[in-house]
């Protein structure tokens, strides 16, 4: 099947809103959901189609619990399908327009189409000041990591490290979602309490696997660590000091290389 051929029938077969509901959607076969062409074997991932050059996403279809090969502008119909099954269409539409309504201010500001990664850090940078003025310090640390996950997918790897590192100095200072800046609730539940610490395994193998692929040493790896601390813990009036934060989470780094 010819280029434009291909392009004409991804557009003639993009889905409406009154078709998002619909069973059949998806390949369950090993079928490119492009040019309808046999692939080799199910993908397990997200490829590229040897025949049309198509990006196939692999999901799981809400309405059988199959696995499915989808087009790029089908993956939207699927986050809608599940969060029709799971009761949570009504937020999906709010997200949805907030998406909307940033990718066309971004669209004005830059005078293109902006990417979908500059809208969510858009989207992160705005939430990042909203969980600050209402004390949810345990969202803000989420979606401190959701930048990092956006700078690692635009292969900003250094600069990822440097975010899953801060990610790892507030989880070391325990932060939790207090919501309120009333003093005497503070006083019961601090906005941050290292008793409650807990590093993710998820964060430190990003870290293991960044380290390792610019083969940092331990005392390159404590230099950046101790740098975005002193700037965060000032930043935000951390409890733990730099320096005792880094001797926690070098053993989570390097300890279990011993054992």
């Amino acid at each position: 099947m010819g280029f434009f051929s291909t392009v004409k029938k991804i557009f003639s077969a993009k889905t409406s809103n009154a078709s998002s509901l619909r069973d059949d959607i998806g390949n369950a076969e090993p079928i490119c959901p492009y040019c309808n062409e046999t692939l080799g074997k199910m993908p397990g991932r997200k490829k590229k189609c040897t025949y049309c050059g198509g990006f196939i996403y692999v999901r799981t279809r809400p309405s059988d619990k199959k696995k499915i090969l989808i087009r790029e502008d089908q993956i939207s119909v699927i986050e809608e399908q599940w969060a029709i099954a799971n009761g949570t269409h009504k937020q999906f539409l709010s997200e949805q327009e907030a998406y909307e309504k940033e990718r066309d201010a971004l669209r004005n500001k830059f005078g293109r189409k902006p990417s979908e990664n500059d809208i969510r850090w858009s989207m992160l940078n705005k939430s990042l000041l909203k969980h600050a003025q209402d004390f949810q310090w345990g969202f803000y640390r989420n979606a401190r990591l959701s930048m990092g996950d956006i700078l690692k997918k635009d292969s900003k790897e250094l600069e990822a490290l440097d975010t899953y590192l801060e990610v790892c100095y507030l989880d070391v200072n325990g932060p939790s979602n207090c919501g309120t800046r009333d003093p005497e609730i503070l006083r019961e539940y601090p906005p941050f309490d290292p008793k409650r610490a807990m590093v993710a395994p998820g964060v430190i193998g990003y870290i293991d696997k960044n380290i390792a692929s610019h083969r940092l040493t331990q005392e390159q790896v404590g230099k950046r660590f101790i740098k975005i601390a002193e700037r965060t813990g000032e930043s935000l009036k951390l409890p733990v000091d730099p320096e005792s934060a880094w001797k926690t989470l070098k053993k989570e780094i390097y300890d279990k290389e011993e054992t």
